[in-house]
């Protein structure tokens, strides 16, 4: 009898479940998915964002039972090393500020594009940011241990 070897192409996907789960849960219990007059309430985007990853981690899931060995290049962890670059930040300087930063740097450094095309980019992406989560859904963005201490 051959056992099934747990692999990283398995647990993965259970973890990325695990974390629609929560934005789920967060979505629909706590900030509210949508209101008969006013529409899209906060926990509208976490909450389809957490159905669209559940979804493909199911599927992520069913494709890992393919024996193959699995490589993680460098390049590869450049994103999951944003994220957890912005998380960081985010603890000290903010939310926004924090993805303010990582899109000038993501743009210019890693995609090489121009500094036109680069702030063109960034003006377009805040205003996104700002316009639909800050104006219009009100989503409480983080402002960090640096705006904590000015602010009291």
């Amino acid at each position: 009898m051959q056992t099934k070897r747990i692999t990283s192409k398995m647990i993965i996907p259970v973890v990325t479940a695990v974390i629609a789960a929560v934005f789920i849960y967060l979505g629909l219990t706590k900030y509210g998915f949508w209101h008969e007059m006013r529409g899209p309430l906060p926990g509208f985007f976490p909450t389809i964002i957490g159905f669209t990853l559940l979804g493909v981690s199911l599927l992520a899931f069913l494709g890992a039972r393919k024996e193959e060995e699995t490589r993680y290049p460098i390049e590869n962890w450049y994103p999951a090393l944003g994220v957890v670059a912005i998380m960081l930040s985010t603890l000290v300087i903010g939310m926004l500020p924090s993805l303010a930063v990582f899109v000038i740097l993501w743009l210019r450094f890693f995609e090489k594009f121009s500094w036109k095309t680069t702030l063109i980019g960034f003006a377009v992406i805040m205003a996104i940011v700002i316009g639909a989560f800050v104006l219009w859904l009100g989503v409480p963005f983080p402002k960090g241990f640096i705006y904590d201490l000015i602010a009291y």
